[in-house]
């Protein structure tokens, strides 16, 4: 398989980290894009150039983080990280993954308006972006003790994006009044799956 990514995507991230936890990382050939070059090759599987994107190995188009982790968990019985269909429990879990995924589309969107000329930059939307960030994280202790059920998959998305905040926005120092995520943070930090997908130095 083929998998289009850039090292400082926290979708891509995802489903490296997804991939290693499976064992399944040599199985997938990590190729580095940019997506906002519109490259061929990009293009050529997902039309609208956003990563991550994935060549299964019948040559079949996978893309959207979120699709290609259930491609992924259909490959091998991920157990506890990824919700099983057709189980009840798993929509919790699927709802707090959206949760979580919301957590980054603002960190990404805030992100993206930073990089804009400074006379073009919107203090309004960085705000509210910055304000969403917050309160998502203020609710994700007790959500994620709310659904116990494929609990290290919820951590594993929460922990990328604990991280990609600390990458990318490490004014909120969220560590300094959440204890229960910081805790669940140094829990994963230490994984190879985290380790050797760690975003890349500024």
């Amino acid at each position: 398989m083929k998998l289009y990514m850039s090292y400082t995507s926290p979708y891509a991230r995802k489903v490296r980290v997804f991939a290693r936890e499976l064992d399944l990382e040599d199985a997938v050939d990590e190729v580095p894009v940019n997506p906002l070059d519109d490259p061929d090759d990009l293009v050529s599987v997902n039309p609208v150039s956003k990563i991550p994107a994935l060549i299964t190995d019948d040559g079949t188009s996978v893309h959207d983080s979120r699709v290609i982790l259930a491609y992924l968990a259909s490959l091998k019985d991920p157990g506890d990280l990824y919700p099983a269909p057709g189980d009840p429990k798993r929509w919790a879990a699927m709802t707090l993954a959206a949760h979580i995924d919301a957590i980054l589309d603002a960190a990404v969107a805030w992100r993206m308006e930073t990089q804009r000329q400074p006379g073009e930059r919107s203090i309004f939307w960085q705000g509210r972006w910055r304000g969403k960030i917050e309160r998502a994280l203020d609710a994700l202790p007790a959500m994620l003790d709310a659904a116990p059920a494929y609990r290290r998959y919820a951590e594993m998305l929460s922990v990328i994006a604990l991280e990609y905040i600390d990458y990318r926005h490490p004014v909120l120092d969220w560590k300094r009044t959440r204890p229960a995520l910081t805790k669940l943070h140094d829990e994963w930090a230490s994984r190879s799956s985290m380790v050797e997908t760690q975003f890349p130095a500024t």
